[in-house]
């Protein structure tokens, strides 16, 4: 038997191989027709200089981002900048066809990364009571560290397995995940009680962060709670269920 975070953790390494395999596929694919498409646009663009740097600069940051949450590797040359000279057409001809085709394969990634974002916001959030933080990584899925401080100078970071969470935080990364990567889109999801595995503190913001999974992966979720630390101020989503008059 497998542990289900342990199943998951591997799950979410194949996620994002697959999402590799299709980057690495759409790059061929216009690396290899680039030349042929520099040759084509005659026209040159009517961006300015200034303009392509700025998108170059934004695809930098969308790199670092992919490169944050696990989805691209670190590129040790981290020296990107077009240097600050007039271009001619012939340049921005060429860069911006560069811009367009980097565009298109790091499009590959956008909603594996906003709920790769997403759970793991949420989770370190939760996590950071017990001085704990999850990362993502493509071969072994999630990366648990526990960090606490041995002296007031120096912190100590060790590596934990998913079976080493709490039964409470296995469940709350369990069900977090199913929501975001396992729920076919336009679902009605039924949570019955959650308050009985969650802590306190974590109760609070559980509805806020059903919210935010809610718009981001398009469900619909019906739930039973007795907890008032659940529903919070949101009385207005709440039906009483009471005896017939």
């Amino acid at each position: 038997m497998l542990p289900t975070v342990s199943a998951y953790s591997e799950e979410i390494a194949e996620l994002i191989q697959s999402k590799l395999a299709e980057y690495g596929t759409i790059s061929q694919s216009l690396d290899r027709t680039f030349p042929a498409r520099v040759v084509q646009q005659h026209s040159s663009p009517e961006l300015t200089g200034e303009e392509i740097r700025e998108q170059l600069n934004q695809l930098e940051e969308t790199r670092s981002r992919l490169i944050e949450i696990g989805l691209l590797d670190r590129d040790e040359n981290s020296n990107f900048q077009i240097p600050e000279q007039s271009m001619d057409d012939s340049a921005k001809n060429i860069l911006s066809v560069y811009v367009e085709d980097v565009e298109k394969k790091l499009s590959v990634f956008d909603e594996m990364a906003n709920k790769i974002e997403l759970l793991r916001r949420i989770i370190n959030e939760k996590f950071k009571y017990s001085y704990k933080e999850v990362n993502f990584s493509k071969e072994k899925g999630f990366l648990f560290k526990s960090l606490y401080r041995t002296t007031s100078t120096s912190t100590k970071t060790d590596t934990l397995a998913p079976t080493d969470l709490s039964s409470g935080e296995q469940h709350e990364l369990v069900l977090l995940y199913e929501l975001l990567f396992k729920v076919a889109p336009n679902s009605l999801v039924l949570i019955d009680e959650p308050e009985l595995s969650l802590h306190v503190g974590w109760q609070s913001k559980f509805l806020k962060d059903l919210q935010e999974i809610t718009k981001l992966a398009d469900l619909d979720i019906c739930m039973a709670t007795h907890s008032p630390d659940i529903i919070q101020d949101r009385w207005d989503l709440t039906v009483e269920l009471k005896r017939p008059e």
